[in-house]
């Protein structure tokens, strides 16, 4: 299993986070650079997004409910909450996230150091891989239904 992880929320003391985690099935003849690439492309088509999919795109412009369905019948989908109070915090839920993968995809901007995690990990920039941007989502809906971000959302 590939698992594509991102956050929601700023690291910062006293603040609500939220990882968002997207796993696939590995299939062979196929990078972890394509996984999730139709799922992408569809869901930017509902959003009338362009460019890299966010989860802001998703909560402004297209059925929230509807795109949360169609990742989770491509996907396995994961999430943590948690109140931040330092950087073994998002180590601690990533660990809990990523069981059974072999390969774990983070945003680069995820982690401060390297945690042992007992999986191989490589860290990306989400805008040219579409599993990230697939956990952005996840990880934006976590942490705004979880932390009292519900206003203004289409159902």
């Amino acid at each position: 299993m590939i698992m594509f992880v991102d956050e929601s929320g700023a690291k910062s003391p006293c603040n609500c986070v939220a990882l968002g985690a997207v796993a696939f099935e590995a299939r062979y003849g196929t990078t972890y650079m394509e996984l999730g690439l139709h799922l992408v492309e569809r869901i930017k088509r509902m959003a009338r997004a362009g460019g890299e999919l966010k989860w802001s795109d998703v909560r402004r412009r297209a059925d929230v409910g509807a795109v949360l369905r169609l990742i989770s019948e491509a996907a396995e989908v994961r999430h943590a909450v948690f109140h931040y109070r330092s950087a073994e915090d998002v180590e601690r839920a990533l660990a809990g996230l990523v069981k059974g993968a072999v390969l774990v995809v983070a945003d680069n901007q995820l982690l401060a150091g390297r945690p042992r995690l007992g999986v191989r990990l490589i860290e990306r920039g989400s805008r040219k891989v579409p599993g990230l941007q697939l956990a952005d989502v996840v990880a934006g809906f976590a942490r705004w239904s979880s932390c009292g971000q519900r206003r203004g959302l289409r159902r």
